[in-house]
């Protein structure tokens, strides 16, 4: 298996599975320092934060992956199986177009002066670097999206069930 092909089935996957850890190891420590030693990280707080709201958006691309996002089906099932490749065609184009908007509000907002001039208050970080997540997110999921609408161009894309 080459590197390319490993990081297009892992990277997500890996990523989210170190934040979530990192995640659930800051608060355990925070939780024991705080009632076990009386005293609690003044950074885990923060840094949870950080860590949570990039996870949220790497687990955004790897549900896009799975294909593990909620989906009302409704009007997808009502066109039947004739029109449901058009319509899966239509849905992926769309949601592509809103990702992408997204990605290029976020990066406006982050490149405006008070945005790049701001750090968090008790760890001192680039708040840039927060923001960074939406964008960096949206591309990843851009990315899942349009191999989704491949395998669907091909006939090759496996039908969802609900």
């Amino acid at each position: 298996m080459t590197a390319l092909r490993w990081l297009d089935r892992n990277f997500e996957r890996y990523i989210v599975g170190l934040l979530l850890a990192a995640i659930v190891l800051l608060i355990s420590a925070n939780v024991f320092m705080r009632y076990i030693l009386n005293a609690s990280l003044s950074w885990g707080e923060e840094l949870t934060l950080w860590l949570f709201v990039w996870f949220v958006w790497i687990a955004v691309s790897y549900a896009f992956q799975q294909g593990s996002h909620v989906r009302i089906t409704f009007l997808r099932d009502a066109i039947g199986p004739g029109g449901r490749r058009a319509f899966e065609i239509v849905v992926d184009l769309a949601v592509i177009g809103f990702l992408a908007v997204l990605a290029v509000q976020c990066i406006q907002l982050i490149l405006k002066p008070f945005v790049l001039s701001q750090t968090s208050v008790v760890l001192g970080l680039p708040i840039p670097v927060l923001y960074a997540s939406a964008p960096v997110g949206a591309a990843l999921s851009i990315l899942r999206v349009t191999q989704h609408l491949i395998r669907t161009l091909r006939g090759t894309a496996p039908e969802q069930e609900v």
